[in-house]
């Protein structure tokens, strides 16, 4: 069950991902208020699919954070702090109260690249296509 809501949750956090990566941003200008929605988006996707699968993981006993602050007790306490948890590593602050654990250490990788390579693929994209205009 838990592999199956993982995948679940990585297949529409792809989909999504498309939208940065494939989707035609329209006629914006260079810097624009869409341009920004659509970086927004694109986070809030992410970072929002990678809570999900920890939150997951911790309520199926697969420990994959750990640290002082992170008890398993209610549902939406695991789920405010695994949003926590990605938020700092999606943006790779990691202040170091939590820390990955286990097959978590290997989401939090995928996240923290995905983390890096989001502006810099947004920024060449509208850069190559403002070239085009």
């Amino acid at each position: 069950m838990t592999v199956s809501l993982i995948l679940v949750i990585v297949f529409l956090m792809v989909g999504s991902m498309k939208f940065l990566f494939e989707k035609e941003l329209g006629e914006f200008h260079f810097f624009s208020l869409g341009h920004f929605f659509v970086l927004l988006y694109s986070y809030l996707t992410v970072l929002l699919g990678f809570s999900l699968i920890y939150t997951v993981c911790e309520m199926s006993n697969i420990e994959v954070i750990s640290g002082g602050f992170y008890h398993q007790e209610h549902y939406f306490y695991t789920l405010f702090n695994s949003m926590y948890f990605s938020a700092i590593t999606l943006f790779s602050v990691g202040y170091g109260d939590m820390y990955p654990v286990g097959i978590g250490k290997m989401f939090a990788t995928i996240e923290a690249l995905i983390g890096y390579m989001m502006p810099a693929v947004f920024v060449i994209r509208t850069v190559s296509r403002n070239e085009k205009v």
